[in-house]
């Protein structure tokens, strides 16, 4: 365990108190006081950091054994006389001071420092560099798509991916003569699972262009593109996309909260579906209305579209008042984080190999930086995802004072 510094906040917290001793074991102590003042450690381990320095006092941070403790970029030089001999092309010494991208994303990611290394490292190329940007906008296109499907998967731009897709389908029992509207298509991995699993036919609609039209690429590649259909839309305009009454099920993910008419939406929607067809959907809301934390003002300052959440109260009175028969309005915030941090690990693990240009790399953190403000801000217990099913009633509305209205 001499990689403590480089564990990510849910490994650590894993961490047994034997594993951590062992680990401070092998630590200098600067590297052991930076990782006590830097690390949100829980009681147990301040516990065990507390008793191990109490029985190791050479490992305490004092004047005298900082000094004592070697430059680790030093800690290979052989000879004051000899001059330093170049490396190997792409070879790099654990300790000449630099971090590979891995580590640094998952340090950002998990809110935790990297020290600066003692002295600036010898110039020369890593085995995996940040290249000068010479790319087109076509490349970068490519870049981005590469990153989002490394996150979510092949074909998808969401957390969960297809089994979330089919999740929110399963209690509305769709089959291969229903048809559904996909209004957070993305890349077209849901879209396709519905088509190519279910036998159904599946319209989808994506608020980007660019993954729009990518999506649509995608499925007229595959035997089922006449039923995985994506096009690209204006949310704002939904009325120009949703016939009425011809959808069994409307799906949505995370979509109605960056919309200011929410319930214009709700009400398209609901003039889609044919009598007892299904709105299955999921967004971002509010636990409380009143107060907002800092984690909710900057997920509010990290998205691209102004965010108009509402609470869950809020969601389930308009859509009862446009005539939705609400089925479930469930809080799915911890599946939905995990989905998030699962899918960002596998993100770090495909930077250990490679080299990236700059647009990849400014590419990476624009996509990380909304998802990790989003993820901070429901870990704070402020923002919620709700998962929801309405059923939509038809007829006009019963009137307790009128016995002969019909419903």
């Amino acid at each position: 365990m001499s990689q403590l510094a480089t564990l990510s906040t849910t490994e650590l917290r894993k961490l047994s108190q034997r594993d951590l001793t062992a680990g401070l074991e092998e630590m200098s102590p600067a590297a052991i006081d930076r990782f006590k003042r830097m690390r949100k450690l829980s009681d147990e381990h301040t516990q065990a950091l507390t008793t191990f320095l109490r029985q190791h006092p050479e490992k305490r941070l004092t004047a005298e054994n900082s000094r004592s403790t070697p430059a680790p970029v030093k800690a290979q030089t052989k000879s004051k006389a000899a001059p330093r001999k170049a490396k190997p092309s792409g070879a790099q010494s654990p300790d000449d001071g630099y971090v590979q991208l891995w580590s640094r994303v998952r340090a950002w990611w998990d809110g935790d420092e990297i020290a600066e290394p003692a002295q600036k490292p010898i110039a020369k190329k890593p085995n995996m560099a940040i290249e000068v940007d010479t790319s087109s906008p076509e490349s970068r296109l490519a870049e981005r798509l590469d990153i989002i499907q490394k996150i979510w998967g092949a074909g998808n731009s969401l957390p969960g991916g297809e089994t979330m897709t089919l999740k929110l389908l399963e209690a509305a029992s769709p089959n291969s003569d229903t048809l559904v509207a996909d209004l957070s298509a993305g890349l077209g991995g849901g879209v396709r699972h519905i088509a190519s699993t279910l036998n159904a036919t599946v319209h989808g609609f994506e608020r980007d262009k660019d993954l729009a039209t990518s999506a649509q690429k995608m499925s007229e590649q595959t035997d089922y593109a006449d039923r995985a259909t994506i096009q690209s839309f204006d949310p704002g305009n939904l009325d120009k996309v949703l016939d009425k009454l011809r959808y069994d099920i409307v799906i949505s993910r995370d979509l109605l909260c960056y919309l200011p008419d929410r319930k214009g939406a709700l009400s398209v929607i609901g003039d889609s579906l044919r009598p007892n067809g299904s709105f299955v959907f999921t967004d971002l809301v509010l636990a409380d209305r009143s107060t907002e934390n800092k984690s909710i003002i900057e997920w509010r300052q990290s998205e691209t579209s102004k965010p108009f959440p509402a609470t869950m109260d809020e969601y389930r009175e308009q859509l009862l008042e446009l005539r939705f028969d609400v089925k479930s309005l469930d809080d799915a915030t911890d599946d939905h984080v995990s989905a998030i941090q699962n899918g960002w690990k596998a993100m770090v693990e495909s930077l250990k190999s490679g080299s990236f240009s700059r647009s990849y790399v400014d590419a990476l953190m624009t996509e990380g930086q909304v998802w990790l403000a989003r993820s901070r801000a429901l870990e704070s217990g402020q923002l919620r995802l709700v998962h929801g099913r309405a059923v939509m009633q038809r007829g006009p509305k019963r009137s307790l004072t009128d016995a002969m209205s019909i419903d």
